[in-house]
């Protein structure tokens, strides 16, 4: 996916946010669909309890991985009990270069790990705290165990090629406020390996993370009710993924065709160079260094610019995942969680969130309390 295309996906799914249908199935649920706004059609198909209110859109894959993959969340009206999908997390690893990470945008991790390893590094990451682990419904283990198979049927032509996978759930807490929030965390977790080069091997792992929150007590219920239901999956439309796979063909295609334009040009030149007059030919290297200087000046001022941009997204996206946002203001910049929309400080190291927007703490808590500043994660204004 190039990069202008990839900046054209996020600046417009970037203010996508849609609401469920408004027909209920029976039983109590609903079915809320996602349009992706680049192709103008319908992407995926999520069934959620009827009643809850719901937000999604597709959303491009990290550059080790550029498929595009459904984002939302489901929430019932008192805010407390949601369902959501997280964004997909992505690592590639390699054995002739231990460490080396194939983009900034894929985790850091240079070993396979199962989905109940990568369950605890990421509860580590949100601050959760482990409680146990919890069973997984047999129809999911069965369609992990039959994707893994899938896999590695359609590579049985690529010798030393091999996939592996699984799935697993636990239970963890959180606070929210002064209520005590209990958590499903559900990964899947798939590896696959495949012959490199000089007698190496290149991994790739990819874990999809989905969440159930409820009060306290009121998990395990959410929890049948999800899995009975078979709610929290998303159904990919087959018309959406032919775009989607003819549309990163495509790039492929251009970005080859680019590189062998280039390539012919640049040996065009090479010999139109070779071929100048020894009487001028100092004269036309003073020139192409002094080119290639600028040219490398301009590159590097890119460069920074596109890098600050980076950081700045990438921050947005940590927050996004940890399910916190960062305000600033008369408490400092701080971490808080981003399930409310305004954020009051006392200077005093507390937090007061409400989505009310006429609610003020002054008068009813003591101190002086001022409204803190939404900003991007790495503390920038937005």
């Amino acid at each position: 996916m190039s990069r202008r295309f990839r900046t054209a996906v996020c600046t417009v799914i970037a203010i996508a946010s849609l609401t469920a249908a408004a027909n209920a199935d029976s039983g109590g649920v609903t079915t809320a669909t996602i349009t992706d706004p680049v192709f103008g059609m319908q992407a995926y198909e999520i069934k959620i309890p009827a009643g809850w209110k719901f937000q999604g859109t597709v959303y491009p894959g990290p550059p080790c991985q550029e498929i595009p993959y459904p984002v939302y969340r489901a929430y019932s009206a008192d805010g407390l009990t949601e369902l959501r999908m997280l964004p997909r997390f992505d690592w590639t690893f390699n054995t002739l270069q231990p460490g080396r990470r194939a983009s900034d945008q894929c985790l850091p991790l240079d070993r396979t790990l199962t989905a109940s390893e990568f369950l605890r590094y990421y509860s580590s990451l949100i601050g959760a705290s482990y409680v146990g682990e919890m069973s997984v419904a047999p129809g999911v283990q069965q369609r992990t165990s039959a994707f893994v198979e899938h896999m590695n049927q359609a590579a049985a032509t690529n010798p030393g090629f091999h996939a592996n996978g699984d799935v697993a759930a636990i239970r963890v807490q959180t606070k929210n406020g002064t209520f005590t929030v209990e958590q499903r965390l559900r990964a899947w977790v798939v590896c696959h390996s495949a012959p490199f080069m000089h007698g190496s091997t290149i991994t790739g792992c990819f874990a999809r993370l989905d969440v159930l929150r409820a009060p306290k007590g009121k998990l395990d219920a959410l929890a049948q009710m999800v899995d009975d239901g078979n709610l929290n999956t998303a159904a990919s439309n087959p018309a959406y993924q032919a775009r989607v796979a003819q549309m990163l063909a495509a790039e492929g295609n251009a970005r080859l065709n680019a590189q062998i334009a280039h390539n012919d040009a640049v040996m065009r030149a090479q010999q139109e160079r070779f071929e100048q007059s020894m009487a001028i030919q100092q004269h036309a290297h003073d020139q192409f260094m002094a080119q290639m200087q600028s040219s490398t000046d301009s590159s590097m001022r890119a460069a920074n610019a596109s890098m600050n941009a980076r950081s700045t997204a990438a921050s947005d996206w940590v927050d996004y995942a940890l399910d916190q946002q960062t305000v600033t203001g008369s408490g400092g910049t701080v971490k808080i969680s981003s399930a409310y929309g305004h954020t009051w400080s006392n200077g005093q190291g507390q937090w007061y969130q409400t989505n009310d927007p006429n609610a003020n703490p002054n008068g009813v808590l003591g101190g002086n309390w001022t409204q803190q500043t939404v900003v991007h994660g790495n503390g920038s204004p937005k």
